[in-house]
């Protein structure tokens, strides 16, 4: 059964500006340097002011991941993420994240939005968590549902930082 994954951090600008950010070459090549593990690279990206979309790889050495996944790659965890995103309506984005681990039967999937709010912006995230695997997929599911909330943590930290330069 898949496992849920959400997330939501609060910003202090609209969300036609944290859009703007989040979409930006220079601010996701700076987000991957910090914290894209091993081999990051920013593989594709077209965006404007309505719509984006954009491909990535991260990596996580074998020796920083939980028990679970260690067992069962051979090797570091390597993620291709896609997002896209589309201008619903004034202050209001929606977008999807798909994301593979390379040589797992594992995927994630959902919901993306930046919408405006009292004060500013706020973005959630809205997705789960899937691995095709006999006996032993649930406690994966767990493991990488884990370590994706505690990704996107990093990653609002590395926005909050951002913005505030």
């Amino acid at each position: 059964m898949p496992r849920p994954i959400r997330y939501q951090s609060r910003y202090t600008l609209p969300a036609s500006e944290l859009y703007t950010t989040l979409v930006s070459r220079e601010y996701l090549q700076a987000r991957l340097d910090r914290i894209g593990g091993d081999n990051a690279v920013l593989l594709d990206l077209s965006s404007d002011a309505d719509s984006a979309k954009y491909s990535m790889r991260q990596g996580v050495s074998q020796k920083y991941l939980p028990g679970p996944i260690r067992g069962f790659l051979r090797g570091d965890l390597v993620i291709e993420r896609t997002e896209t995103w589309r201008l619903a309506r004034p202050g209001h984005y929606d977008g999807t994240v798909t994301a593979r681990v390379k040589d797992a039967p594992g995927s994630m999937g959902g919901a993306l939005r930046v919408a405006d709010i009292t004060g500013g912006s706020e973005f959630v995230l809205d997705a789960e968590a899937k691995v095709d695997v006999p006996l032993i997929g649930g406690k994966i599911e767990s493991a990488i549902a884990e370590q994706v909330v505690k990704l996107i943590e990093r990653e609002a930290r590395f926005t909050e930082e951002w913005l505030a330069q």
